[in-house]
């Protein structure tokens, strides 16, 4: 049943505009059991409350890396911990990576975990050490955890294996590109090389734009993504042009 006013909560709406009065009205401040905590502990952020903190703590050992030693170093920091912790949450309730809606949003969640772990100098894999601990992290709090686990690292396992042959076999093409732009005198990475990343070696458009402003560089997203419409429309063609010339002679023998 949806609630009405999401601030001020006082009615209940059956969904056909009816309107009856919440047996107990109540103001949403925003709160949050993590705001609380992080006004309980007397800390600056979430990030810092003890539950998030004992999964930064996992990849400062894995990584050598700590707050303090550079800015990019702390992004990468909460990156990681927000990510692997919103992963566990999100497979647990049933959503699985995929190219649309949630499942995408997952996706990149867990592709920029690992990227970011990368550049951490990890290059083995990081989710069998970072979802036990998320897990242990979180699962005082939400017990739940615990009976989903095992659908939790099977999809998240999957992901990241596939994610690190994706990377593994674009990177070395995507450096290139990017060397053959800078010797060229240009700061652009062309559409054209951008495109054969994702169609030819599966390398996400949004992975080469990351990339390519850590080294400085852009891309020329605009001819990528016309690049990638002419793709479609000669799929939908191909796809139509299949139909029209379908083989009924299987079906001559029915008529006779």
């Amino acid at each position: 049943m949806e609630i009405w006013n999401n601030v001020f909560s006082q009615f209940d709406n059956d969904g056909h505009g009816n309107y009856t009065d919440l047996v107990q009205k109540n103001i949403d401040t925003g709160m949050g059991l993590e705001r609380l905590a992080v006004a309980c502990q007397d800390v600056d952020s979430l990030f810092d409350v003890d539950t998030v903190m004992n999964i930064t703590h996992k990849v400062t050992e894995i990584t050598g890396a700590h707050y303090g030693m550079s800015h990019e170093k702390d992004v990468s920091l909460r990156v990681i911990t927000d990510h692997i912790r919103a992963s566990v949450f999100m497979i647990s309730d049933g959503v699985l990576p995929s190219n649309e809606g949630r499942g995408y949003v997952l996706r990149r969640l867990l592709r920029r975990t690992v990227k970011a772990m990368r550049e951490l100098g990890v290059t083995e894999p990081v989710m069998p050490t970072l979802l036990p601990t998320s897990k242990a992290a979180m699962e005082p709090s939400y017990p739940e955890l615990n009976d989903t686990f095992h659908d939790v690292s099977e999809a998240a396992y999957g992901e990241e294996d596939a994610f690190r042959r994706t990377l593994e076999s674009g990177t070395e093409i995507f450096d290139m590109a990017v060397t053959k732009a800078k010797q060229g005198g240009s700061d652009l990475v062309s559409g054209e090389d951008a495109f054969k990343l994702h169609d030819t070696y599966g390398f996400p458009i949004e992975i080469t734009l990351e990339m390519a402003a850590d080294q400085g560089v852009k891309v020329d997203e605009a001819k990528f993504r016309e690049l990638m419409a002419e793709q479609k429309s000669r799929a939908r063609a191909d796809a139509l042009k299949k139909r029209h010339n379908v083989d009924l002679s299987v079906y001559d023998d029915f008529k006779k």
